[in-house]
């Protein structure tokens, strides 16, 4: 059994094509890597394991969804772990490249990563000095990378420059470290969508076409090559989640100075799964 089979839970989106991650820390308390808003699968894995949420890391700012680290961060209060570059509105803990972490007996190595968008971070997972895995976010990809497109198609060629030598920081590490990217097949980041999930450095060494390019310029051509549309919402999510989304009890706070009333739209099956109402802050 490796570190991942004992202490990695993986939590698929399978409507997004995202992965999240969640890591048992081995004392209770847990990191989370790049989870969405809608919390209810990281938390019954949490709940499951009697884990604390104490660690919160976003690789990148993303367009695809709503980062659940803020809503984690007022329920709970983990540390909120993300990139300096990223200028975030609200409380965190800014990493630059090489910056490190004690999560308390693992380490956490910030590595700048980007290409998919300017402030990206992988976060390479360390036991001591022995690689466990790297969290690629939206850089490495399962046979691929991600797209470069999604801060405007006349960036889109530039930013498709810096994967060509982002993408070979991850690719010196060790063959067998784990490689766990959150964007996968079905996602609108991944260009194009892989089937697989994980991976590993060897692997993706041996299989990943973007690695093999013989340069800078045939890398850029096949990337933007394999591009497709994006939902429009892309263009707006980013922003959002640089600035922080409202909380349910922050909205609802606002709502109250105005006079206005909230009117709850989730199902009814789910309120009474997860045990709060609306006045709460579900």
């Amino acid at each position: 059994m490796g570190f991942a089979d004992d202490h990695l839970i993986p939590l698929v989106d399978e409507g997004l094509g995202n992965s999240a991650y969640l890591v048992d820390l081995g004392d209770g308390r847990a990191l989370a890597v790049d989870a969405s808003r809608d919390l209810r699968a990281l938390r019954a894995a949490a709940e499951r394991r009697g884990l604390t949420v104490a660690f919160a890391a976003d690789t990148h700012l993303h367009a695809d969804f709503l980062t659940g680290a803020l809503r984690l961060a007022a329920d709970d209060g983990p540390t909120v772990l993300a990139s300096a570059a990223g200028h975030r509105a609200f409380p965190h803990t800014a990493l630059a490249d090489g910056d490190e972490v004690d999560l308390g007996g693992l380490t956490l190595r910030a590595l700048a990563t980007p290409g998919h968008t300017d402030e990206h971070l992988s976060f390479l997972l360390l036991d001591g000095t022995r690689e466990l895995g790297v969290f690629t976010g939206g850089s490495l990809l399962v046979g691929s990378a991600a797209r470069t497109d999604l801060l405007g198609t006349d960036r889109a060629e530039e930013l498709a420059r810096a994967p060509y030598r982002s993408l070979r920081r991850p690719t010196q590490l060790p063959d067998a470290t784990a490689v766990w990217p959150t964007h996968g097949a079905g996602s609108f980041c991944s260009a194009p969508p892989g089937a697989e999930r994980t991976t590993t450095i060897g692997a993706q060494k041996r299989a990943n076409a973007l690695l093999s390019a013989p340069d800078e310029d045939t890398f850029v051509r096949e990337l933007l090559g394999s591009l497709g549309s994006y939902p429009a919402c892309f263009d707006r999510l980013a922003e959002a989640n640089r600035r922080g989304a409202m909380t349910a009890a922050s909205l609802l706070q606002r709502a109250g100075h105005h006079g206005l009333a909230v009117l709850e739209g989730c199902p009814a099956d789910w309120a009474k799964a997860t045990g709060r109402t609306l006045q709460e802050g579900a």
